[in-house]
């Protein structure tokens, strides 16, 4: 069988091809069931100028400008964005898809509410996180809302200095065949996942290094960036979160 040793990050296009596959992206009904809880729980009034950060093949950017939004939608997955524009112009419908990092945003104060859904940060070094909210918080206008669920490895409190016992798994679905180990060492979770391909004859293996990240870290860097919680953070049943149960941030630009 062809072996293929692929390092996992989001830019890379055969990650990206493995992710889409084994973790679809959700349908239009819960990308629109999405959208209506969000402006609920933020309290939204559309039309507004709203930036999407990592907004994959789009789901939620589409959902938005089906409402009446002017959007932009920024990730660094080129294989999504494509997915996503040929989206858009299939529903014709005018978004602007930017392949970017939202470190790279140049432009201050120009959007009235910015999103990261299922948004992970663990990739990037702490410079880098920094960037990347102070870079959100710049491209808002002053009062607007940033709605972060948090996705990623998450470091719980006691566990800083410890090794997880690694979790082992495996998965099949249409002759592929795979393989996956999970362990946290030293605040960072190492997986490694091998796709054994019956039909193609080949063997993948994606090796991911990713940092695990605590409620307090998000905390602080949010709140570094410049912005203040809006009606305390919330874990995913929309309850006060805590260091042990979270991912929904509602932040505001004062």
């Amino acid at each position: 069988m062809k072996r293929k040793i692929v390092n996992f990050t989001w830019e890379d296009e055969d990650a990206q091809e493995v992710f889409a596959e084994w973790l679809p992206f959700p349908n239009s009904q819960t990308s629109a069931k999405d959208v209506d809880a969000i402006k609920n729980f933020v309290g939204l009034k559309f039309p507004l100028y709203v930036l999407d950060v990592g907004c994959g093949n789009g789901r939620h950017a589409i959902e938005l400008a089906k409402r009446g939004n002017k959007v932009v939608g920024i990730d660094v997955a080129k294989t999504f964005l494509n997915q996503a524009q040929q989206a858009a112009l299939d529903a014709q419908i005018k978004i602007v898809f930017r392949l970017q990092r939202a470190s790279d945003l140049s432009e201050r104060n120009v959007f009235d509410f910015a999103l990261a859904y299922w948004h992970t940060i663990g990739f990037m070094s702490d410079d880098e996180i920094k960037k990347h909210f102070s870079a959100i918080y710049n491209s808002l206008k002053p009062g607007s809302f940033f709605f972060y669920t948090f996705q990623g490895p998450k470091l719980i409190p006691g566990q800083e200095s410890k090794i997880a016992i690694p979790m082992r798994s495996w998965t099949e679905t249409d002759g592929k065949f795979m393989l996956t180990e999970k362990s946290i060492q030293n605040s960072y979770r190492n997986e490694h996942c091998i796709v054994i391909d019956t039909v193609k004859g080949e063997i993948i293996e994606y090796r991911e290094h990713q940092r695990a990240i605590s409620y307090n870290e998000v905390v602080d860097y949010l709140k570094n960036a410049g912005f203040s919680p809006v009606a305390g953070y919330k874990n995913y049943k929309g309850e006060p979160a805590t260091p042990e149960e979270f991912n929904i941030f509602l932040c505001k630009k004062t």
